[in-house]
């Protein structure tokens, strides 16, 4: 029994150090870059900037404000596919440091992007990237092996993302002249089916459905007015597309052939989700 009751004795001394240990504060305190290689997704008209921020360790709480300088660093981009973010197509909110405020244990600033700049020179997936590194700071260190980020961007049109989709068709056989009407809707809106808008252009989407159809269409969107097409169906003739901004809703009505039969769709969208995800290069 004494051997026993020595034992949780030594358990209980070695866990209560164990856990002072969780509350003291490292000897030196770090700054450094969460990510090296992110990449990150900037949405047409909607979300032009993003935050570079810097992280805080080495002490559980932060009790007075600290700061990062950093510095773009072209260096950086050797050995890697991407070209140097031309300086005139962002701006920063601060030059040249990050500020960690009291209370907090990260600091950012705001990169603000010239939209229009970036996307007349790139593809979505453009080849430019923000190459920046940490010099100096007011706490005990800079990671060193933390100590800089290469941010790669992409960018989405404003209509990209996942769509709940539903409507009627109308179909047409030349050659019977019969007739028949296909109803695509769930009352309950999460059950009808979805489309995914993908991004072509800066402004322009294209589905992976057409009518209750597979296949494809292409959606442009140029400031309040909606074009729709459809490149690869035959006879196809848009009537008319308009979207709903408070409600992110596009109504859509068009015709399309295929072989001997005429579809005639109303369609409407409803906005679901973005799919934006977390990615690195």
């Amino acid at each position: 029994m004494k051997k026993i009751l020595n034992y949780i004795l030594a358990v209980v001394l070695f866990s209560s150090c164990s856990y002072d240990d969780y509350l003291k504060d490292f000897d030196t305190t770090t700054v450094y870059f969460s990510f090296q290689n992110p990449i990150r997704t900037l949405i047409v008209d909607e979300y032009e900037y993003i935050k570079l921020g810097v992280a805080l360790g080495g002490k559980r709480e932060n009790k007075q404000n600290e700061w990062a300088k950093f510095e773009v660093d072209s260096e950086l981009l050797q050995n890697t596919p991407f070209k140097l973010l031309p300086s005139d197509v962002y701006t920063l909110n601060n030059t040249e440091e990050i500020v960690i405020p009291e209370g907090k244990m990260q600091g950012d600033v705001t990169v603000n992007f010239d939209m229009n700049k970036l996307t007349s020179m790139s593809e979505p997936y453009t080849n430019y990237a923000l190459p920046v590194r940490i010099t100096s700071t007011s706490l005990d260190q800079v990671h060193a092996e933390k100590d800089y980020t290469i941010i790669a961007f992409k960018y989405i049109a404003h209509l990209d993302g996942t769509w709940y989709h539903k409507g009627a068709t109308k179909a047409i056989n030349l050659n019977t002249d019969s007739t028949w009407t296909r109803i695509y809707f769930k009352p309950t809106l999460e059950k009808n089916q979805s489309w995914t808008l993908n991004t072509k252009t800066s402004q322009m989407v294209e589905t992976n459905g057409i009518s209750y159809l597979s296949g494809k269409m292409e959606i442009d969107q140029q400031a309040d007015e909606i074009f729709i097409t459809a490149e690869d169906e035959e006879n196809f003739h848009s009537k008319s597309a308009s979207m709903s901004a408070d409600k992110k809703e596009l109504y859509l009505s068009y015709s399309f052939q295929r072989d001997s039969i005429v579809y005639e769709a109303t369609d409407t969208l409803i906005f679901a989700t973005r799919n934006i995800v977390f990615e690195t290069w």
